[in-house]
């Protein structure tokens, strides 16, 4: 499959309302609302906003994963039929593509600098030992697919890795069996392949991280001002979400409560 053949832009969830159609859109949402919590984080604890114990003392809003309950599991679900809805992978894509763009506009990657390649593969794949795209960030899916992104801009490859080529389609054939019976898929960016099991946390985490890279790297007040038209209704979403998670956990047990469906519904 070509890259040219990909568009997250266009509208790829019809039961959707519009705004919240095709990847872009959804990614969109994460990024300001992560913009949104970065914001109250700084006024609340200047220079340190992710302070330990600082979530519990946000508004209701930052308190819940509301959006991650747009993409993530619905009660009774399981990992492998999550994984194939094309919300969750389109998302996760979108996300890396777009972080991609961002960085290698500064990179600006050339087929043959071999030194340039490998210090952005090492930024976008290393973690908190060393300057890197996400430090101590949860971001597996994020890493990967950006270090794919690194390793064909460099080769100019326009052909999809196969990996990235499941994340369009969602095709079970492109995936393997690993030793423990989980549903896997194999990263191509260095020597050897790299084997990763598809679990439903993977994809709401990688977005979230995404996001957040993203908003470091844009700045939280100018990526509010580009998406201020959707300030109300995100912020709608968001409030009713979080009222409505702090009244389930009143009565549900914590078991119950950490697989609710949490998504409160559109404007």
């Amino acid at each position: 499959m070509q890259m040219s053949e990909v568009d997250l832009l266009s509208p790829q969830f019809a039961d959707h309302p519009p705004g919240w159609q095709s990847a872009a859109d959804i990614f969109e949402a994460f990024t300001l609302a992560w913009a949104l919590e970065l914001k109250e984080r700084n006024r609340r604890s200047p220079g340190n906003p992710m302070a330990p114990g600082l979530v519990e003392t946000l508004p209701v809003m930052y308190g819940h994963d509301t959006l991650g309950h747009l993409i993530t599991l619905s009660p009774g679900s399981d990992a492998a039929s999550f994984a194939r809805a094309p919300v969750a992978r389109l998302t996760v894509l979108r996300a890396a593509w777009s972080l991609f763009d961002h960085l290698n506009g500064r990179w600006q990657l050339q087929p043959q600098d071999f030194s340039k390649m490998a210090s952005a593969m090492a930024y976008v794949t290393g973690g908190s030992d060393r300057q890197s795209a996400y430090g101590s960030k949860s971001a597996t899916y994020g890493k990967c697919l950006l270090a794919v992104r690194v390793r064909r801009a460099f080769q100019q490859e326009s052909e999809l890795d196969l990996t990235e080529e499941w994340f369009v389609t969602g095709d079970q054939e492109l995936t393997f069996t690993d030793a423990r019976g989980n549903d896997s898929l194999l990263f191509h960016f260095g020597p050897q392949p790299i084997p990763i099991g598809i679990f439903a946390h993977e994809f709401v985490d990688s977005v979230w991280s995404t996001a957040q890279v993203l908003v470091d790297e844009l700045g939280a007040d100018w990526v509010i001002s580009r998406y201020r038209h959707r300030l109300d209704e995100l912020l709608d979403i968001l409030t009713r979400g979080g009222e409505e998670a702090e009244r389930a956990r009143r009565w549900m047990s914590p078991a119950e409560f950490r697989y609710r469906n949490g998504w409160p519904g559109w404007a």
